[in-house]
């Protein structure tokens, strides 16, 4: 898939948040903002499959820590 770059400013609360999520979960900012972007605008099929599922399989990790802390 070709790619264009996107430069952008987000609150400083934003960034931290995106922050850690990817601290936690161990996905690249890249990927978070283009899946956030793409189920926003409601086209998560131009989002390239392998990506999507290394951030499905990120979330599944984060929530079975989640749980096992619990």
């Amino acid at each position: 898939m070709a790619t264009q770059q996107l430069n952008l400013k987000v609150p400083v609360s934003i960034y931290q948040r995106l922050d850690e999520y990817v601290e936690r979960t161990g996905v690249t900012k890249t990927e978070v903002v283009v899946n956030a972007l793409a189920q926003y605008l409601g086209c998560e099929e131009n989002v390239a499959l392998l990506q999507r599922v290394a951030h499905i399989e990120a979330r599944l990790a984060m929530l079975e820590a989640e749980q096992s802390v619990k």
